[in-house]
């Protein structure tokens, strides 16, 4: 994997985004095979991810909301702490 994370940053150093994506598409190649090794369904750990986004994401939402304030009215320093917060429970 420190070839495929190697060969991503020089494509992002030289801003090509074909290429970009093609190291992108690597390096999930080979996250989705460590995760069949070790008999991880790849596809259920991903949800897993996106759910616990999503209510974490909501949590900063609602947080803010209660302060009468809105996405667009913070900023990342304060929706960071926001998250974090909803992390750690």
């Amino acid at each position: 994997m420190d070839e495929e994370v190697r060969e991503l940053r020089e494509a992002i150093a030289l801003k090509r985004r074909s290429k970009i994506r093609e190291e992108v598409g690597d390096l999930l190649f080979v996250l989705v095979n460590i995760a069949r090794f070790l008999q991880i369904d790849p596809e259920k750990a991903l949800d897993r991810t996106v759910n616990k986004f999503i209510l974490r994401f909501r949590y900063v939402e609602d947080a803010l909301r209660k302060k009468g304030r809105s996405l667009c009215q913070s900023d990342l320093a304060e929706m960071d702490q926001l998250w974090k917060r909803q992390k750690n429970g």
